[in-house]
């Protein structure tokens, strides 16, 4: 009759439980707190091509006398709770900042929030 390793059983176990809680963690949403409760955001973000920006994009872009002379040096296509907007860097301003400007799909510039991580 063979015996039961007890002990050998419950390591098992607990060691798939403590990697079920890893999971669970790791593939849970990204939480923020609102003033209405907690809301739940789900982003995207894709590299995209300069030259792939919409037409309208490159247009503001083009008649914005800030940006209009500078090498675009990054592009993003972010897509936040079910809104799309373009995120465009231009490299450093004449202090050494990073010049990036969010721009809608019709080419409207959004104001930035300073929430984002890009």
């Amino acid at each position: 009759m063979a015996t039961i390793n007890s002990k050998g059983i419950m390591k098992k176990i607990m060691l798939a439980l403590i990697m079920a809680g890893f999971v669970t963690v790791a593939t849970a949403p990204t939480q923020a707190m609102s003033e209405t409760g907690v809301e739940t955001i789900f982003q995207e973000k894709t590299n995209i091509d300069p030259e792939n920006l919409p037409e309208r994009v490159k247009e503001a872009i083009q008649n914005d006398a800030a940006v209009s002379s500078s090498p675009i040096t990054e592009a993003q296509q972010v897509t936040k709770d079910n809104q799309v907007y373009y995120v465009v860097k231009f490299g450093k301003d004449a202090e050494g900042n990073d010049v990036k400007k969010k721009f809608d799909a019709t080419g409207k510039e959004i104001e930035d929030t300073g929430d984002e991580e890009s």
